[in-house]
């Protein structure tokens, strides 16, 4: 009985942890998702970055077109 008593007197305080956890548990992960996903751009870009510029084909082209859509949204974060 002493265990009900004490969770039903700190009711409110628990129930407040738990609003607390709920808010900042997902904003954490968000973050990493965020830092994640900038590391896969970043890694991309290197590879890229390896090709040699000079007489593209079209395949190369779309690579390059591919590298400047990486470098804008690298930038926008």
């Amino acid at each position: 009985m002493k265990i009900l008593d004490w969770l039903n007197s700190n009711a409110g305080l628990l129930s407040l942890l738990a609003t607390l956890t709920a808010i900042i548990v997902p904003c954490i992960i968000y973050r990493k998702q965020r830092r994640d996903e900038n590391q896969a751009i970043k890694d991309e870009l290197d590879v890229m970055n390896k090709v040699n510029q000079f007489s593209m084909s079209s395949d190369e082209r779309e690579l390059f077109t591919r590298k400047f859509f990486l470098e804008k949204r690298l930038k926008r974060k």
